[in-house]
């Protein structure tokens, strides 16, 4: 049984997230995972960075953290007017 897996609940503890908590999605490799949380955008981390919990779940939770656009998808939706 390994603990690093998918639909585990994590804690971060570094960076400014820290103290929110997490499911892993998807084990990239020994070193990075990707992560995904109601507070939390969907994004990679290093394993080092996060504390596992004794929690498992099977439905991954979606961000409501909102993803900022981009300059170009930004002009498009200018022009598009």
């Amino acid at each position: 049984m390994t603990l690093i897996e998918k639909g585990r609940v994590v804690i971060i503890t570094r960076g400014s997230d820290a103290g929110k908590e997490a499911v892993i999605k998807e084990v990239i490799d020994d070193n990075f995972v990707k992560i995904v949380g109601e507070k939390v955008k969907e994004r990679r981390i290093n394993v080092k960075h996060f504390e596992i919990t004794g929690k498992k779940t099977d439905k991954m939770p979606t961000s409501k953290v909102r993803e900022k656009k981009t300059k170009k998808e930004t002009e498009k939706k200018r022009h598009e007017k």
